[in-house]
């Protein structure tokens, strides 16, 4: 494969991924200036949250439980914020010409166990409090299952490159 090949889509997804973490920020943003304008200002703005959320009844009902949605909505936007986060600064620190090197294993080690944080919250949050809210469009939607295998691949990616690295040092002292 052509060096020159590499480095354009390694450049086009770090630009892909750059406006993919500036959009989850504004998401985030916006739920998190919706809740609080809902909590704070209007409680009548809760027909009308962020992504056509309809919490109005819930927020009648049970205050408590309109707190736990909306903030599990906010962790999991906040999740999502973060790991595009880190994605941008693992392309920040990535070399082709030297890609084993112990920061970039640990970064791809460590993308994968917030993946797996990211993949594992709603489960809790679902299986809990939300499930017997029973209202419509509060569940926290995410394919768990393929995110978990996301988590997992990332991992595998991870440990191969640890393995690299430590390859490479041991032709680095034998050179």
């Amino acid at each position: 494969m052509n060096s020159n090949y590499s480095k354009t889509i390694l450049t086009i997804m770090n630009v892909l991924f750059w406006i993919v973490f500036i959009g989850l920020c504004i998401e985030t943003g916006a739920l998190l200036v919706n809740y609080l304008y809902s909590v704070f200002i209007n409680p009548e703005t809760t027909y009308k949250l962020y992504n056509k959320l309809d919490l109005h009844k819930l927020f009648q009902k049970d205050i408590v439980g309109y707190h736990i949605v909306m903030i599990s909505k906010l962790i999991v936007n906040g999740l999502k914020t973060f790991i595009a986060y880190k994605v941008v600064k693992l392309f920040m620190i990535l070399k082709l010409e030297n890609p084993f090197t112990l920061q970039t294993t640990k970064f791809v080690k460590e993308i994968s166990y917030w993946v797996f944080i990211y993949a594992i919250f709603p489960i809790f949050v679902n299986s809990g409090y939300i499930d017997q809210l029973n209202i419509p469009k509060t569940k926290i939607e995410w394919n768990i299952n393929e995110t978990l295998f996301f988590a997992g691949l990332i991992y595998i990616i991870a440990v191969i490159m640890q393995r690299g690295t430590e390859i490479q040092d041991e032709n680095d002292l034998t050179v």
